[in-house]
């Protein structure tokens, strides 16, 4: 029986058959690296930024020592997180040392940098096997101009014609896809109107990412969405994402086979089991990528929330447990608990309080 499509996309990774058996023997798939801060972007709610960020990168001989880490642990694949990755002066030589450990690269970019042909081509190169991600928020400039600084006319035509292309040099559709950071601003018609162009137009799904209270969004506490809000954006989000799909996810657009295989290594070179949640198990100054985790697996893999009774409230007897915990970001800066409830979860019926 072919899988769920909600499992063959949510895991994100190409191969999500591979990365649902590192799922089960509690292996790390992925190691994401937040190689630098730099991005053409300005995004005001950055949750890696606390205030407008100098030029701050990971040392090139951090990056290859995890490197070097992650294929010793047969990790699978590298998500190249900023900032905006390509923005480093060495990123192409840093995936292409990735590649020949045996690494896949995924990049998470804002997409300007692919309006460079050249660097479009390179990027495609550096990314078989993998996935890219861009991020436009809303094709509406006034929106678009209140979520980010500088000229939103320019950017948005930059992040489409970057899209445009990569996929003129071969990419696949279905090895991409346009992330948005979800909040009050772009709820309602305007996430709808995006998930569906993106899908129509280019034949990429959307990953919605919930706005958390991290970094510069703790100065707009003000655009958290409401549940009805997240609810209306998830259904539309499945509907064109995972049509014929039975299964649906909480809050963040991935299932727990990509959030449970991730170890994410921050700019100042914390581990963390999310890179949205800046609360650090081990350091890479401090003791070898490896050591650390070995020493704080459970912390960094979630290892207790794979068995279903362990889960917390509603999640334990939620019909889509199979394939999502909840949003463990949201938990954390919500509730001060990486393992409580979603409070933001659209299937729990207890986060209705008119219910």
């Amino acid at each position: 029986m072919e899988p769920e499509s909600i499992i063959t996309y949510g895991c994100f990774h190409p191969d999500h058959a591979e990365e649902m058996k590192y799922f089960e023997e509690n292996k790390v798939y992925t190691v994401q690296i937040e190689s630098n801060l730099t991005c053409q972007q300005g995004c005001r709610y950055c949750y890696a930024s606390s205030a407008d960020a100098p030029m701050k990168e990971l040392a090139t001989q951090n990056i290859m020592d995890i490197l070097d880490s992650a294929a010793r642990m047969e990790v699978r694949a590298i998500d190249w997180l900023g900032g905006d990755p390509i923005l480093r002066s060495d990123w192409y030589e840093l995936m292409i040392y990735a590649m020949d450990k045996g690494l896949k690269n995924n990049i998470w970019t804002s997409g300007m940098p692919l309006g460079n042909f050249d660097v479009a081509r390179k990027v495609v190169e550096v990314t078989q096997g993998g996935f890219i991600s861009v991020h436009l928020d809303s094709l509406d400039e006034e929106i678009y101009g209140r979520l980010h600084t500088g000229n939103p006319k320019k950017k948005i035509q930059l992040i489409l014609k970057g899209i445009e292309n990569v996929q003129a040099h071969g990419k696949e559709p279905d090895t991409m896809m346009n992330c948005i950071t979800f909040c009050k601003l772009v709820a309602g018609e305007d996430v709808k109107k995006t998930t569906r162009y993106f899908f129509e137009t280019f034949g990429m799904r959307t990953c919605l990412t919930q706005m958390c209270k991290a970094g510069l969004a703790r100065e707009h506490a003000d655009w958290i969405p409401a549940i009805q809000d997240v609810k209306e954006a998830c259904e539309v989000r499945d509907e064109v994402n995972y049509a014929g799909s039975r299964l649906s996810m909480s809050t963040m657009d991935a299932n727990k086979f990509y959030c449970g295989g991730i170890i994410c290594v921050t700019i100042d070179g914390d581990l963390t089991p999310c890179s949205v949640i800046r609360k650090g198990f081990g350091n890479i100054h401090e003791t070898s990528f490896e050591k650390a985790v070995e020493r704080h697996r459970d912390d960094l893999l979630l290892t207790k929330l794979r068995d279903p009774d362990n889960l917390p409230g509603h999640c334990s007897i939620c019909d889509h447990n199979s394939v999502c915990w909840g949003c463990r970001a949201t938990a954390f800066y919500e509730n001060g608990d990486v393992m409580a409830e979603d409070p933001r979860c659209w299937m729990n019926p207890n986060n209705y309080p008119d219910r």
